[in-house]
């Protein structure tokens, strides 16, 4: 595996300015429809709901129509344990929350990575 050290080849490491705060967002605010059956799962004492949600968006092609992206939610404790009854397919919702990325490797060995929300407010 390289390090950043063996590419830089003997080269200086590049250091972050001092002088200024580094900040980092990390926010997610999405309106679309739920497009799966919400799921309830108990974790280690912690409800957790998730569902797919589909949102429009604005990218063009040539190809006419409307084009739809789709993330999984997951939504987690007491907040989960409010909202399941009254969520199902095809409700519009809108969320907050913050982008995650999982990896995992599957029973058969390839690596496998996804995108959800972890909302905080519906």
């Amino acid at each position: 595996m390289k390090t950043l050290e063996k590419e830089l080849a003997g080269e200086k490491t590049p250091t972050v300015a001092e002088e200024r705060p580094r900040m980092a967002w990390n926010w997610v605010l999405l309106s679309g429809r739920i497009v799966s059956a919400v799921e309830k799962k108990t974790i280690k004492d912690q409800t957790l709901i998730c569902f797919s949600l589909a949102f429009p968006s604005r990218r063009k092609t040539e190809k006419s129509g409307s084009h739809v992206g789709f993330i999984s939610v997951e939504l987690w404790g007491k907040t989960a344990e409010l909202y399941f009854p009254l969520l199902e397919k095809g409700l519009a919702i809108c969320i907050t929350g913050e982008l995650v990325h999982q990896r995992w490797i599957s029973v058969d060995g390839k690596r496998m990575q996804k995108f959800l929300i972890s909302a905080q407010t519906l």
